[in-house]
């Protein structure tokens, strides 16, 4: 995806009626598996006021609620923060909240010293020096970086992505950050982890994705190709995408 704030905006705003929620089964056995090895690296989420940049639809910062003293999510999607406060009133969390705005956007005074940690999952909010800054002035004992580490696979996507002439590969993550945090001469702890998971969507709705897609890559879908290649992969009208993943958990304390 061309790495524009108009174009992230319209990414997550059309991603969030097929996104994760945060309580499906196999959503919430994740996250609860990175927090437990987030915590092996050194950060400690009961009882502590918790900042989740690029929120979503609330995956971790809902779960982390029952927890926490206090959540807030941050995120420039107002789609999915829709779906975060849904689901916030559905369990009756009452110590999470979720603020609509861009976090490079976000004035530091707004968040400066008013959290205990600050957290980002696989988003692009926090990709250079002045965004790590921005966490470490929110948070008073510890950051979280968890992201892409250079590996995504996707058998479907990877077709279509090698049809439109679009290159497919992972998101910046890992390999931004790490070298920021050495020349900032923090003291971090890294975890590499494998992850994968698996949707299974209409062939409608599969294309409103792939059409998502290619505009946020600045391609035009191929309908005539498509169309035959979503009817060959549907099954019981249905089609699977598995996402093979590698990602980095980095923690490091507040200098």
């Amino acid at each position: 995806m061309k790495a524009t704030p108009a174009n992230e905006k319209f990414y997550w705003n059309a991603r969030a009626a097929n996104y994760p929620q945060p309580f499906e089964r196999e959503t919430l056995l994740k996250t609860r598996r990175i927090i437990k090895l987030a915590e092996g690296l050194g950060a400690q989420f009961t009882g502590r006021r918790v900042l989740d940049i690029g929120c979503g639809t609330g995956n971790y910062a809902l779960p982390l609620a029952a927890r926490a003293k206090s959540v807030t999510g941050v995120d420039s999607s107002a789609a999915m923060l829709k779906v975060f406060r849904a689901e916030k009133r559905a369990r009756g969390i009452k110590n999470a909240r979720c603020l609509p705005g861009d976090w490079r956007k976000l004035p530091a005074a707004r968040v400066a010293g008013r959290y205990d940690l600050a957290l980002v999952s696989m988003s692009a909010a926090v990709r250079a020096k002045e965004d790590i800054i921005k966490m470490e002035l929110a948070a008073r004992e510890r950051c979280v970086f968890i992201g892409w580490a250079g590996v995504r696979r996707n058998a479907l996507l990877e077709k279509v992505y090698k049809h439109h002439g679009v290159p497919y590969r992972a998101p910046d993550g890992a390999e931004r950050i790490l070298p920021v945090l050495k020349a900032l001469g923090r003291k971090y702890k890294l975890r590499y982890i494998r992850d994968s998971w698996t949707k299974a969507l209409t062939p409608a709705e599969t294309l409103r994705e792939l059409e998502v897609n290619m505009r946020v890559n600045g391609a035009r879908p191929d309908y005539r190709w498509l169309g035959p290649l979503l009817m060959k992969a549907t099954r019981n009208g249905v089609i699977k995408q598995t996402t093979l993943a590698r990602k980095a958990i980095i923690t490091w304390p507040v200098p």
